[in-house]
């Protein structure tokens, strides 16, 4: 992890569906809440930054978020700029961006604040400006490890969004991928035959390869063979036989939990893991080795993962729960706190007690008109 440490708070301002958000992080987030709640918003939010960080924001808020217009709260005729504070244990970065004639959004200002450079003396807050007002992209130098800009600018690179859905015929993890694609895992999982064959010789692989014969007990081991042109593609061994197969012969959800073991017990973690909805289409004890592999991985990685699952839910306390609900004043995102949850603990789940609508995060009201 970067140096700048975990996520500890965020703020923002007029993104999507979120009019006003101050939250606490904690190493391990989990969002409930109903459909169009915001959750996905949230988790898109994280993309962005990332993006911004790459000096990619215009490619980003045109391709991806369909304009300025799209992206702010109710457009542009009612949100004026987009702002966002994050804070980190000894920084804090400081963006405002507002909307141009063409659509799109540039920085009105950017600044990393930082306490004591590396003392942390907290009564030491110096400020660094980044982009100058207009700028199109963010100010914030390459990544590395010298200046707090560095250490920022190297964080929000690391921050990844991962989705795993797609396992259908035309899937890019069904296909072949250079063999050198080693450094971490893709977000779609498209190296995962390639980031397999680099760690097969680690305690890591032996883990991942114990967590899915769990979950598939007629898993035996992953088959690797090198095709021509450096390429690489996902083969496994039967239990039992001495046949092997491709990734077309598993299962959705078997492969998608493949996916899963393999980000989560990866050698070297991102940052910070996003996962937006990740027990689709798992078994309920899948969904078990799911809970325990995230919490396992939050011990070194921050993780903030969307969920629909009930099932899912009953794995984690109330300390892991952000509540997100959806009212005439947008997305609303709650830390579920102990008196919430304490009188119903003893005969019931967590999740269990969402599903009772005793927490919130469903959809018993109309959110009104938002978008």
């Amino acid at each position: 992890m970067a140096t700048l440490g975990r996520l500890q708070h965020i703020e923002l301002a007029g993104f999507r569906s979120i009019k006003q958000l101050s939250l606490d992080l904690a190493p391990l987030n989990i969002l409930i809440g109903a459909n169009g709640a915001g959750k996905s918003n949230f988790v898109s939010f994280f993309t962005l930054m990332n993006r911004l960080a790459e000096k990619g924001l215009q490619l980003h808020v045109r391709a991806q978020l369909n304009g300025a217009d799209r992206a702010l709260y109710f457009g542009c005729k009612v949100t004026e700029r987009l702002a966002v504070v994050l804070q980190f244990p000894f920084h804090r970065y400081r963006a405002t961006l507002v909307p141009t004639n063409d659509d799109t959004l540039v920085f009105e200002r950017e600044a990393l604040l930082f306490s004591g450079g590396v003392t942390g003396d907290v009564h030491e807050e110096k400020s660094q400006a980044l982009a100058t007002s207009g700028s199109g992209e963010s100010g914030l130098p390459r990544a590395g490890t010298g200046s707090p800009a560095q250490h920022l600018a190297r964080c929000l690179q690391d921050w990844k969004v991962y989705h795993f859905h797609d396992t259908s015929d035309t899937a890019r993890i069904k296909g072949t991928y250079s063999i050198h694609a080693t450094e971490r895992l893709m977000p779609r999982g498209e190296n995962l035959a390639a980031f397999l064959y680099h760690i097969r010789d680690t305690g890591n692989y032996q883990r991942i390869v114990r967590a899915i014969r769990r979950v598939a007990p007629f898993f035996q081991d992953f088959v690797f063979l090198p095709e021509a042109n450096d390429l690489i593609r996902l083969r496994w061994k039967h239990s039992g036989s001495d046949d092997y197969f491709d990734a077309t012969m598993l299962s959705d959800g078997t492969l998608r939990f493949i996916c899963i073991a393999t980000l989560l017990q990866q050698p070297t973690m991102p940052s910070m893991i996003l996962l937006d909805e990740p027990e689709l289409g798992l078994h309920p004890f899948a969904m078990q080795l799911l809970a325990a592999m995230m919490r396992s991985a939050s011990e070194t990685t921050q993780i903030i993962a969307s969920t629909q699952s009930v099932t899912l839910a009953n794995q984690f306390g109330w300390q892991d729960m952000v509540v997100v609900d959806r009212n005439s004043q947008g997305s609303q995102f709650r830390r579920l706190q102990e008196h919430e949850v304490a009188c119903w603990m003893e005969q019931y789940k967590l999740g269990d007690v969402w599903e009772m609508n005793a927490l919130g995060g469903t959809p018993n009201e109309a959110p009104g008109h938002q978008r």
